[in-house]
């Protein structure tokens, strides 16, 4: 066996066994360079530093541009669904039916700084942050930085998802995670092993609590607080992590096991809130009548469709919560809001006879389920459909209010009432924004501005593309994400409103770079494309031995 004795070796004579070998022994042999490993530490810590530098301008230049919407449109965009939150906090009662966690944020901003435009401007740190996040993990794929920033740019220059960041929702944070958690997974799955054999005696407290030695990767963690994070800010959010979770355990056998003890710890979470924390806390549950909305949604589409489904006693029991002629005006399978928020719809009566009605839901289930799966898969369009729903009664997309939000009765006056007034550092750029998101509405253009589902096709597309060329699912586990939010609202959906799907167009965007390069490589010949593999590689290692 040939030994090399430290650097430099090739200029020293080789040894064999015990004695040198004859002068001319080494003439025929070629004898190799040993690269020191300070030169692999060095170019390793280059890449690190460029790695931090890209990921630092991603942040830069998202969160620059979304200043500029926050500027534009401060303190922020508002709905009816602004007023709630900050009423939950204000004048009471607290109620569980939108996001607890959102709630207590507007709170502490109005308690703190007497203003809510702190929270809108922590959501644009917080969307550049996570966008900044998935496109470093894209550019471990070998993905191209300059097209990543060129997609991150154009995301958050955007109409619709510029403003929509700027926008009082519990939506704008659980998109955040939504986009943090497609990051990490694709960091998992591109890193190594997300979980290790841990080295010495195996009978350690820590190896016992860890079933069979298993160290931990803190980046499970990260994804647990990120999943947990969709059920905090989003009560149905639970049902999204817990599907995006389950597509993510083939992804990453090697974190199989830890992977699901997060998840399940990550769902567990807003649910175990939700029945006890919350009311602990003194925070009043959600009424059952609004936890099932979606079941009158049904019924309205049931009733409209094949009335005689009811029988004398069926109809007295809807009768009882609405008129009959309501339930049939509600009868579209693109909303249940034509019902469940008509004037003549009774709430109080509904939540008194939410069991009846329950009842009465689960029996049309088993008579004609495909009545009310034909109302759930119409009412999904915003998460499957690309094509525009707006020529349908009930289909017309909503967007946002850009007028101040209609407080109260004895607002007027208080310190919550002056800072959920529209209050723009720059009527120019105001005037800018609003003349973008209008001219962003155009019907031809919102299957591409404002709907998710062609995106979410273009990167299962990328993805797919990418994990047949080289085998590796790290881009399956960042689309992963997107399937889970899609596959809930699809389960979920109560109406056409954009923001229930904004996350997958974020994703989609930033994997576009990613598909051109695997079509790029499809149809690239075999030959050329291993010649500009080798001099991408030697172009890397020349800029490491800098």
């Amino acid at each position: 066996m040939t030994v090399y004795s430290g650097v430099g070796a090739s200029r020293r004579r080789p040894m064999m066994g015990n004695g040198p070998l004859p002068e001319n022994a080494g003439e025929s042999m070629t004898i190799a360079t040993v690269e020191p490993p300070s030169a692999e530490r060095r170019r390793g810590g280059v890449r690190d530093t460029r790695d931090r530098r890209f990921t630092l301008a991603c942040y830069a230049t998202g969160q620059l541009v979304l200043l500029g919407w926050w500027l534009a449109l401060h303190p922020g965009l508002m709905s009816p669904d602004s007023v709630t939150y900050v009423a939950h906090v204000t004048t009471g009662p607290w109620v569980a039916g939108q996001s607890v966690a959102y709630d207590a944020l507007l709170g502490l901003s109005l308690q703190v700084t007497g203003d809510l435009s702190p929270v809108t401007l922590a959501q644009t740190a917080a969307m550049a942050a996570a966008l900044a996040h998935l496109a470093g993990a894209l550019r471990s794929l070998g993905v191209r930085g300059r097209g990543l920033l060129a997609a991150l740019g154009c995301a958050v220059l955007s109409p619709p998802l510029g403003a929509f960041t700027v926008t009082m929702w519990k939506d704008v944070p659980f998109t955040v995670c939504a986009v943090l958690a497609a990051g990490t997974a694709v960091r998992l799955a591109t890193g190594p092993a997300a979980v290790r054999l841990a080295t010495g005696a195996r009978d350690t407290l820590r190896n016992r609590v860890l079933k069979g030695g298993w160290t931990w990767d803190p980046r499970l963690a990260a994804l647990g607080a990120e999943l947990a994070g969709l059920g905090l800010f989003r009560n149905n959010g639970f049902l999204v992590a817990l599907i995006a979770a389950i597509l993510l355990l083939p992804l990453l056998p090697a974190a199989r096991r830890p992977l699901a003890a997060v998840a399940a710890a990550a769902v567990a979470t807003p649910l175990l809130l939700l029945g006890a924390g919350y009311p602990a806390m003194g925070i009043a549950p959600p009424s059952r009548s609004f936890a099932y909305q979606t079941v009158f949604g049904d019924l309205a589409v049931a009733y409209g469709e094949r009335p005689r489904l009811f029988d004398r006693e069926q109809r007295t029991l809807l009768a009882t919560i609405a008129p009959l002629r309501a339930w049939r005006r509600g009868a579209t399978c693109q909303t249940m809001a034509r019902v469940f928020f008509d004037p003549a719809f009774s709430h109080s009566r509904a939540e008194q006879r939410i069991s009846e009605v329950l009842e009465l839901w689960r029996g049309l289930l088993v008579r004609a389920p495909g009545v009310l799966l034909s109302a759930r898969v119409c009412r999904a369009a915003l998460a499957w459909q690309v094509g525009s729903t707006s020529g349908e009664p009930g289909g017309e997309l909503y967007r946002f209010s850009l007028r101040d939000p209609r407080l109260p009765d004895g607002w007027e006056g208080t310190p919550a009432a002056s800072a959920m007034r529209q209050r723009p550092f720059s009527a120019g750029l105001r005037a800018a924004g609003l003349s973008a998101l209008d001219a962003s509405t155009v019907r031809q253009l919102e299957w591409l501005l404002w709907r998710a589902p062609f995106w979410c096709y273009l990167g299962y597309a990328a993805a797919a593309l990418a994990w047949r060329r080289t085998g590796s699912g790290a881009a399956l586990a960042g689309a992963a994400v997107v399937a889970g939010q899609q596959l809930g609202v699809i389960l979920t959906n109560t109406a056409p409103d954009f923001r229930f799907m904004v996350a997958p167009i974020f994703v989609g965007v930033l994997f576009v770079p990613l598909l051109l390069r695997e079509a790029r490589e499809m149809w690239t010949p075999p030959r050329q494309r291993s010649i500009s593999s080798n001099s991408a590689s030697q172009r890397s290692r020349t800029r490491g031995s800098r």
